[in-house]
């Protein structure tokens, strides 16, 4: 049988590894979008541009 407190153990370190991750990706959020920006803006299509 599973020992209780292993699982405890596993499962807590498994949240505080995504918490710290969610929190890593908050806190450099900016430089994240700006690096999106940069990336997909040239690759957008805009369909009306060709229209005069």
């Amino acid at each position: 049988m599973l020992n209780l407190s292993a699982t405890l153990i596993a499962f807590l370190s498994f949240v505080a590894v995504i918490l710290f991750i969610c929190v890593v990706a908050y806190r450099n959020a900016d430089r994240l979008e700006a690096y999106v920006e940069r990336k997909f803006r040239r690759k957008a299509h805009r369909p009306n541009s060709d229209l005069k």
